[in-house]
C-alpha cells in the first residue's frame, strides 16, 4: 500500500492512502488464466493432432496396402473410401474410377487376344489349306477357283483387322478431336436410303420415322459407320422366320436425349445374352451360319462411349415369343435444335 499525509492550516493532518493489492491480484489472476488457457489449448491441440494424424496415417497405410496389391497385378483391388467425403475420399474415388477403366481395358485386351487366337485360327488354317490345294492342283480352273477363294478369305481377314483397328482408335479417343456438329437426321435418311434396295432383295420392308433437323456433337464418319452396322445386322437376322419381315429406322428427341433406333422382326436376342453379344468376336450359335466377324456391336458400343451416350438392346415385340425381334438404340445425351 502507499499513503501520503497532508497538514492543513488548522493543524489537522489528513492521511490519504491507496491499497495496491487489488491490481496485483488482478494481474496474477489474468496471468494464471492465460497460462491455464494456453496449457489447455496446447494439450487439446496435441490430442487433436494425435487423433487426426493417427487416423490419416492409418488411412494412408490402407491405401498403401491396396496400392501394393494393385501393383502386384490385382486390378480388382480398390482404394478404401469412407463416407466423410473429405480430400482422401475424393482422391480415392478418382483413383478407383481410373482403376476401373484400366481394368476394363485390360480385360478387353485379354479377351480380344483370346478371341483372335480362337476365331482367326480357323480362317487362317482354311486359307493355308486352300493355298496348298491350289499348289498341288494341276487343273487351271480349279487352281483359279482356289485362288479366288483365298482372296475372299484374305479380304474377310482384312475387314476383321480393320474393324479391330477402328474399335481401338475409338476406345483410345484418338478421334475425339474431330467432333463437330453433325446432322444425325441426314445420316439416318442417307443410311436408310442406301440400304433400302438391299432390304428389298432380302424380302424385307424397310420403314423410317426420322425427326428432321436433329443435331449432335460427334464424328459423322463414326456415327454413320455405327448406324450402317446396325442396319446390316438387322437385314441379316430379320428374315429368319416365317412371319412378317420388317425393318425400321427410328430417330426422335426424348427426355434423355436423341434416340436413334434400328428395329427388326427377327428371332431377337435373349435378355441374358445381350451383354455377351456386345463383346468382341462373340456370336450366338444361331448366327454362326451368317457372314460376319462379331465386331459390329462392339464398334457401336465404342462409338457411343466416345460420344458420351449409351447402347441399349430390347425386344421389338415382347409379346411375340417366337420372333420378338431386336431393337438396338443409340442414345446421344447432347442435342441442339
Amino acid at each position: 500500500a502507499t499513503a501520503n499525509i497532508f497538514v492543513l492550516d488548522n493543524g489537522l493532518r489528513i492521511l490519504v492512502g491507496r491499497d495496491l493489492g487489488e491490481p496485483t491480484k488482478f494481474r496474477l489472476l489474468v496471468r494464471n488464466a492465460l497460462m491455464v488457457a494456453l496449457a489447455i489449448m496446447g494439450g487439446g491441440a496435441l490430442i487433436i493432432w494425435f487423433a487426426i494424424g493417427q487416423n490419416a496415417l492409418k488411412r494412408l497405410d490402407r491405401m498403401s496396402a491396396a496400392t501394393k496389391k494393385i501393383m502386384a497385378g490385382d486390378l480388382s483391388q480398390r482404394l478404401p473410401q469412407g463416407r466423410s467425403g473429405d480430400e482422401f475420399d475424393r482422391l480415392s474415388g478418382s483413383l478407383n474410377a481410373m482403376l476401373g477403366r484400366i481394368e476394363k481395358l485390360n480385360e478387353g485386351l485379354r479377351q480380344v487376344s483370346d478371341n483372335i487366337a480362337h476365331d482367326l485360327k480357323t480362317p487362317l488354317t482354311r486359307l493355308r489349306n486352300k493355298a496348298a490345294d491350289a499348289l498341288d492342283d494341276k487343273d487351271e480352273n480349279k487352281r483359279r477357283a482356289a485362288l479366288e477363294g483365298i482372296i475372299a478369305e484374305s479380304d474377310q481377314l482384312i475387314r476383321t483387322f480393320n474393324a479391330l483397328l477402328m474399335i481401338s482408335r475409338v476406345e483410345a479417343g484418338s478421334i475425339a478431336a474431330e467432333m463437330t456438329d453433325v446432322d444425325v437426321s441426314a445420316i439416318a435418311e442417307d443410311s436408310a436410303e442406301l440400304y433400302e434396295p438391299v432390304a428389298e432383295e432380302e424380302g424385307l420392308t424397310l420403314t423410317t420415322a426420322i425427326e428432321p433437323g436433329l443435331v449432335v456433337q460427334g464424328n459423322r464418319e463414326l456415327i454413320g459407320q455405327a448406324l450402317t452396322n446396325l442396319i446390316d445386322n438387322a437385314i441379316k437376322y430379320a428374315g429368319g422366320h416365317d412371319g412378317p419381315k420388317r425393318l425400321s429406322v427410328h430417330l426422335a428427341q426424348s427426355d434423355e436425349g436423341i434416340v436413334l433406333s434400328v428395329a427388326d422382326t427377327g428371332p431377337g436376342v435373349p435378355a441374358e445374352k445381350r451383354g455377351e453379344v456386345i463383346k468382341r468376336f462373340v456370336r450366338l450359335d444361331e448366327s454362326r451360319s451368317k457372314p460376319g466377324t462379331g465386331l459390329g456391336l462392339s464398334l457401336v458400343e465404342a462409338v457411343m462411349e466416345l460420344h458420351g451416350g449409351a447402347l441399349r438392346l430390347s425386344d421389338t415385340d415382347p409379346d411375340n415369343r417366337t420372333s420378338p425381334g431386336l431393337t438396338v438404340s443409340m442414345v446421344f445425351p447432347a442435342s441442339k435444335p
